[in-house]
């Protein structure tokens, strides 16, 4: 029973991975320079067999992503220092369809997200004689629209293997005479695949997803965030039919300097690397058809980006 309730449970929750995946689309502050956050979101490849073939048919989900950090002082032009403090909340609904018909020997899914959410961004300015004040805005908007045309999944006995194509489009709230914008105003290409093993036997998996991003220019800043490469980990013990508990963790690395002249701080290369505990949970009265997942990261590593703590619950549904 635990083995096949544990098989039945990855398959229904693999939606909340693709929501983590899809949710790849953080809304964030062009004040503090486009290098400090981007349309990465620490830790959301997922929170359960990442790399697992969802079931064919429907599945939805909402995830709310809460992210609460800083970022130190910084010079600009060497007349202005900034102190940054950001508080994002995102909501993301998405939508997956997995075809039943067989794709190069896996599964096929597609799927979107319409992300909206608030951020505020407070700053301690230092002006060139000594002068100092404090800034704040708040935004709430839509964010960028993220889309997965091309998701394979390939199951072969305990291990699973996933590749798939995201685009996050420049389609949310974007003004450049704002301090805070959802929107980022420029298209970002990931390409990311996944690893899991699986052992229903004891209940144990551990899934991991390393990913490339590439980025458009920034057309109103003429700032080009650089290349990124970012990996997810999980790692899942069942203690019940249930209930699983385990870790989760990303590290990211930007592997070429932004660009462009906007980027006055230079190539401004950002790396992060975060870990924390997490659950998933399918409550018996749901039949199944329900999961509810969630996790707290803390940033124990932040070069040039928001030092930060990240946290998430996510609700998945299976037609």
């Amino acid at each position: 029973m635990v083995v096949k309730r544990m098989k039945e449970t990855m398959s229904r929750s693999l939606v909340c991975a693709l929501t983590a995946a899809l949710a790849s689309l953080a809304g964030g502050s062009t004040m503090a320079a486009e290098g400090a956050m981007s349309h990465y979101l620490p830790g959301l490849a997922g929170d359960i067999a990442i790399a697992q073939s969802p079931a064919p048919g429907l599945q939805v989900a909402n995830t709310v992503f809460f992210q609460s950090g800083d970022i130190g002082t910084a010079v600009l032009q060497g007349q202005v220092n900034l102190g940054l403090d950001v508080d994002l909340v995102l909501s993301l609904a998405a939508a997956s369809y997995t075809f039943d018909a067989p794709a190069i020997g896996g599964t096929y899914t597609i799927a979107a997200v319409v992300p909206f959410g608030h951020a505020e961004l407070e700053a301690r300015l230092t002006g060139p004689a000594g002068g100092r004040f404090n800034a704040s805005e708040d935004s709430f908007n839509v964010s960028d629209i993220f889309i997965i045309p091309l998701q394979f999944n390939w199951n072969r006995g305990d291990f699973h293997v996933k590749f798939a194509q995201s685009v996050v489009a420049p389609s949310g709230a974007y003004d450049l005479d704002n301090v805070v914008n959802l929107g980022r105003n420029y298209w970002s290409f990931d390409t990311a695949a996944a690893v899991t093993w699986l052992k229903p036997e004891t209940g144990t998996e551990i899934s991991v997803q390393p990913g490339i991003m590439f980025n458009t220019e920034n057309s109103k800043t003429n700032y080009k965030t650089g290349t990124e490469f970012h990996m997810d980990f999980v790692i899942n013990q069942f203690v019940s039919k249930t209930i699983a508990i385990g870790l989760r963790g990303y590290w990211y690395n930007q592997v070429t300097g932004d660009s462009g002249s906007g980027a006055v701080l230079g190539d401004f290369e950002s790396e992060g690397v975060a870990i924390g505990p997490g659950f998933m949970w399918t409550p018996k009265f749901a039949a199944g058809k329900l999961t509810v997942l969630g996790k707290w990261l803390h940033d124990v590593k932040a070069t040039h980006r928001f030092d930060s703590d990240y946290g998430t619950v996510t609700a998945a549904w299976k037609f």
